[in-house]
């Protein structure tokens, strides 16, 4: 199918302009060689011809020198001019002037010289005809020259006198001439016909060349040769700019191999790929640009063959350096993904077990809560109507009551204190503490129950260890308390031992390790792993319960939060050791001193008053001096409960009911510690510390004891912060309540 569109039209007259230019500029190339030996020739032969005539015709010796120098002069001319750039331009009118001045010359001989016209004419018919076949222009212009020719010729004929027509083969040269002319005009077209074709086909190669030039010049890829050893054979201006250089000079210079591979051992790969593939597809490197820099190109390398049969490579070579960090990335993000993956489902995992933790958890807190609860609710029903045979039972009554209400204390304690862990909300006080009184204190608690059971509790707190650390005191304690009531509570004979040294030290801070073995049951190895696990609980064998599983749990994120560690060691019938590390400043923040610099709480543990044993393990303390306490309490029932507990334990208490009274009550100065109840309706117990603190003299600074049912450290802080001087939660341990008061009675401020 013909293509006539308009389109296709002027692609074509487009085509063939450019062509007939590319022709002619071809021409006027060619013209210049041919022009110089016409000239050359012109000469030579002039000269032949001026000697040969002078010779033989001396009489015309001046004309002949005349003519003939004449057309040599004018070659001699012409030749000089070809090789300027008007000689160039204007190629084709100095080959006319040329062969004019050679007619012109040969045509005065003849006319001077009648005899020599069939040795001009044949002489002039030659150059005419070699001019032909020499010259690529077209044939008008050999028309033009042979009109020349055939009009000078005429000329010098009908000129000259009528002898010449009778000279001996006259009409022969005539006519030799005529055909000459006819034949040099035969032979320019085909030759010009030949040079056309020619030229045609090197033009469609030039425009094949030049698209050729165009794609391998402005590839986005770099295209080179190179020679086995590594030289370079051709770069294009891609490959150039890809290595960091500016010419192509300046690349051809180096080894392809040396100067551009990172690792050698990459080419040797290559090489050994191309010997037995022949071709190489995107392969991947390092590339050494000319600043120093790597880059990650792509290779596509093939083996060609010259014709001499040697070998040489020929390729591309693409930069994918953001390519592959492009692909690293997307790495990475798999990889994170896949982990976030496996992170995720094991976080689903574990949630679900927790969750079935949790639920057989709470199943089993309903029994833990509701055994004790309904302990103390039957217990005291008994006391209350009086269903009891003697005082005895009556006391066993009342042990018994005591000991599920504490029971239920501990776990109601834990569960709060759990569920401020995983809320997040657990914060840590920071003040000065003496890491002995602390265990001291943690002992003490326990000591009732141990002796109880007939065991001992061994103290052994390193001399090392400073007298004053800052960190939180409460939680140290409770960590420790909770590990000593476990190692009571699973020993029924031997020993429970606490033991704390410093571990490491610094400048400003110390790594306390402290330890507590008991001689008791020992722990199961396969469950040692699940011991720290939220709600789990470890059961023997006989399916007997070992603890609600929160308080180890506690004590492992306390130490977390301390920036410690707690392993245990045990082995079943031989006994168990729990370590734990904490760390602890030696100096305080400056924002926390600033908190408690107003009432610093400085501490001294002495000797727990005097007691003295009766049968099945009661314990009654001997009245001590009389100390005069006031307690501010505005619930009658706790009121009645606490000044019972504070009588009996050897102190003489009076008992307000709310803060105006209690201020009033100590303005008299007959009382030497205040037990302020924090929650009241009238005047709340912080505000009437901060009245009370107000007073002057020595009222002014009686020791105050906060008594309140909250139990966090921010509640500690405001009571501290208020003007307090220690702190007691609610409910009160008689045994607590006494140490910390002794505290205060022995070192007033």
């Amino acid at each position: 199918m013909i293509d006539n569109s308009p389109n296709n039209k002027f692609l074509s007259k487009t085509y063939e302009h450019k062509l007939q230019e590319y022709i002619k500029e071809e021409n006027k190339k060619q013209l210049i060689s041919p022009l110089k030996s016409l000239a050359y020739f012109t000469s030579a032969s002039g000269i032949i011809a001026l000697v040969l005539e002078v010779r033989y015709f001396a009489s015309h010796s001046v004309y002949i020198y005349t003519s003939r120098l004449s057309s040599i002069l004018i070659a001699f001319l012409l030749l000089l001019i070809a090789d300027t750039k008007f000689g160039r331009k204007f190629a084709i009118p100095l080959i006319h002037i040329l062969l004019l001045s050679i007619i012109i010359s040969f045509g005065v001989m003849i006319y001077l010289i009648p005899k020599t016209l069939i040795f001009n004419s044949h002489l002039i018919s030659l150059i005419i005809f070699i001019a032909a076949l020499f010259l690529s222009w077209e044939v008008t212009n050999q028309i033009f020259v042979a009109i020349y020719y055939n009009v000078v010729f005429a000329t010098s004929i009908i000129l000259n006198s009528q002898k010449i027509y009778i000279l001996p083969n006259m009409v022969e040269s005539v006519i030799l001439v005529l055909i000459i002319s006819i034949m040099a005009i035969i032979a320019s077209y085909i030759n010009y016909r030949l040079r056309h074709e020619a030229f045609s086909k090197g033009y469609e190669v030039s425009l094949s060349e030049r698209k050729y030039r165009n794609i391998f010049d402005n590839s986005v890829e770099g295209i080179f040769q190179i020679m086995p050893k590594g030289n370079l054979i051709i770069v294009n201006t891609s490959l150039v700019k890809l290595l960091g250089y500016t010419a192509d000079e300046e690349i051809l210079k180096l080894n392809f191999i040396k100067d551009f591979f990172t690792r050698e051992s990459d080419w040797e790969l290559l090489n050994k790929l191309l010997d037995k593939q022949g071709k190489v597809k995107n392969y991947r490197v390092q590339f050494k640009k000319k600043d120093g820099s790597e880059i990650t190109v792509r290779m596509n390398v093939r083996v060609n063959l010259n014709d001499d049969g040697s070998t040489y490579y020929e390729g591309s070579i693409q930069d994918i350096t953001q390519q592959v960090q492009a692909e690293n990335e997307k790495q990475k993000a798999l990889e994170a993904l896949r982990e976030e993956k496996l992170k995720s489902d094991f976080s689903a995992k574990k949630a679900q077990q927790e969750s079935n933790f949790k639920s057989k958890f709470l199943a089993n807190m309903s029994h833990e809560v509701r055994t004790p609860m309904n302990s103390v609710m039957g217990f005291l029903t008994l006391i209350e109507n009086d269903l009891f045979d003697s005082k005895e039972e009556l006391k066993n009554f009342a042990r018994d009551a005591r000991l599920a209400a504490e029971s239920l204390l501990d776990i109601i304690n834990n569960i709060l204190d759990i569920s401020k862990i995983e809320a997040g909300k657990m914060d840590l006080d920071e003040i000065e503490f003496s890491v002995k009184e602390e265990v001291h204190k943690a002992a003490s608690i326990v000591l009732q129950a141990a002796k109880q059971k007939g065991i001992s509790i061994e103290e052994q707190v390193s001399e090392d260890i400073p007298k004053s650390v800052y960190g939180d005191p409460t939680r140290f304690r409770q960590i420790v308390l909770n590990l000593l009531s476990n190692a009571v509570k699973y020993t029924d004979e031997g020993k429970v031992t606490i033991t704390s040294k410093i571990n490491a030290s610094t400048e400003n801070a110390v790594e306390l390790k402290t330890s507590i073995e008991d001689t008791g049951h020992g722990i199961p190895h396969e469950k040692i792993q699940i011991l720290f696990e939220p709600y789990v609980q470890v059961k023997s064998k006989k399916g007997k319960k070992e603890g609600t599983g929160l308080g180890l749990v506690i004590s492992k994120e306390f130490v977390r939060l301390m920036g410690g560690d707690i392993k245990v060691e045990s082995k079943v019938g031989v006994g168990s050791k729990f370590v734990f590390t904490v760390k602890l400043k030696l100096q305080p923040d400056s924002e926390v001193e600033h908190t408690v610099s107003e009432t610093p709480l400085q501490v001294t543990v002495k000797e727990p008053p005097a007691e003295r044993t009766t049968k099945a393990g009661e314990v009654k303390f001997e009245n001590g001096s009389k100390k005069k306490i006031l307690l501010v309490e505005d619930n009658p029932i706790s009121q009645n409960l606490e000044m019972k507990i504070l009588r009996e334990v050897g102190y003489d208490v009076d008992a307000v009911s709310n803060g105006h009274d209690a201020i009033e009550a100590i303005k008299t100065g007959l009382f030497d510690v205040v037990l302020m109840d924090v929650e009241m309706t009238d005047m709340d117990g912080l505000t009437a510390t901060k009245k009370v603190r107000d007073l002057p003299g020595i009222n002014g600074r009686i020791p105050i004891i906060a008594v309140t049912a909250h139990s966090s450290m921010k509640d500690r802080e405001k009571c501290l912060a208020a003007g307090m001087d220690d702190y007691i939660a609610k409910p009160i341990n008689i045994h607590f309540l006494k140490l910390t008061i002794d505290q205060w009675l022995h070192n007033p401020k």
